[in-house]
């Protein structure tokens, strides 16, 4: 059983080659797409922020080449009549969506899955040793999957990324305006992509292009 797991701390609809271009997420991208191509039946996404995660899990779900199934972990809709397509995406594995139903209806979508050789790209907050997972059957299969870590990007390749967000609402940024978002704002990537989606709401909203006057307004 050939597992991984993508350990990343990174945060719209994109599809994986959009961001082949960025530097720091290379090695996350080429992991995905070699899953959806190759032997393995498991991989887990690891993304600690929300905003990130999501991101990620979009623009894999959107370069998928057919549609799978989604198993969101929040809504609490366990129908295991799911885990029959050949590729399913759960989201949102975390301790505040685990529990006793939770946790056998994923221990048996996972031995399915071994016994018909389908894949399960799951998509957690943290790692599994900290989902305080009660069924220990449950957390010994996820436990065997292999972690694969991704450092964090330098400000050049966030300050890429929201350039690249940004473009694709329509908008342009100049470099004075994103130096004094770096100098006043925080840094992290899932604040700085909430950022420049605040940018896009009201840019649109007073039909203006984005100033530092404008920047003031959302930070």
């Amino acid at each position: 059983m050939n597992q991984k797991v993508l350990d990343i701390f990174l945060p719209k609809e994109r599809s994986l080659d959009q961001l082949k271009n960025f530097s720091f997420l290379k090695k996350l991208i080429y992991e995905i797409e070699l899953f959806f191509n190759n032997d393995e039946n498991f991989l887990l996404l690891n993304i600690k922020e929300d905003l990130i995660r999501n991101y990620i899990f979009h623009a894999s779900l959107n370069s998928y080449q057919t549609q799978p199934k989604i198993i969101d972990l929040k809504e609490k809709i366990l129908n295991p009549e799911e885990f029959k397509n050949p590729m399913v995406f759960i989201k949102n594995l975390s301790s505040d969506t685990l529990d006793k139903e939770s946790e056998i209806f994923l221990f048996n979508g996972f031995n399915y899955c071994l016994n018909q050789n389908t894949k399960i790209l799951f998509s957690s907050n943290d790692f599994i040793k900290n989902l305080d997972i009660k069924l220990a059957d449950l957390e010994s299969r996820l436990n065997t999957v292999l972690p694969v870590e991704i450092l964090n990007p330098a400000d050049e390749e966030k300050m890429n990324l929201i350039n690249f967000e940004l473009q694709q609402r329509g908008l342009e940024i100049n470099d004075k305006e994103m130096k004094y978002i770096f100098t006043h704002h925080s840094r992290d990537l899932n604040s700085l992509l909430n950022l420049a989606e605040k940018l896009d709401e009201i840019s649109h909203q007073e039909k203006k292009s984005i100033s530092i006057n404008l920047i003031k307004k959302i930070i």
